[in-house]
């Protein structure tokens, strides 16, 4: 299954694609494009743009941000009117936590710009998920 990769204001995005690919074969997945988003209109630009094309999109980044440009804000007010099947929170004790909102094929996994975090939840009950797709 192909998938995108979108890195919204992300500042360690070489370590954080590295720790996102090497767990893509565990998922059974493979990237197909990889975008930046600098403000909350380009990642919802991004976002539909990804999904025209796959049916999971990865977002890094955003998650720590206190006010208007929070990833989990933003979202949240697109899912209020799509009606998601599934939102989830990617539980992580050693910092921030990541979401998963899907809406029937399509998954939108969100993960904080953190390699060793996203190592972490990428070797959770993550993978088994998204293979069930």
């Amino acid at each position: 299954m192909k998938c995108s990769v979108i890195y919204y204001s992300a500042r360690k995005t070489s370590y954080c694609e590295k720790a996102l690919k090497k767990s893509f074969p565990d998922c059974g997945l493979n990237l197909s494009a990889a975008a930046f988003a600098a403000s909350k209109e380009a990642l919802g630009a991004e976002i539909i743009k990804a999904f025209a094309q796959n049916d999971v999109v990865f977002t890094v980044g955003g998650l720590e941000f206190g006010d208007g440009r929070n990833v989990r804000d933003i979202l949240s007010q697109a899912a209020k009117s799509s009606e998601p099947s599934l939102c989830r929170r990617l539980r992580n004790e050693n910092g921030d936590d990541g979401y998963l909102l899907r809406a029937g094929r399509q998954l939108l996994v969100m993960l904080p710009d953190e390699p060793e975090q996203i190592e972490a939840m990428m070797r959770g009950a993550l993978p088994g998920y998204i293979k069930s797709l």
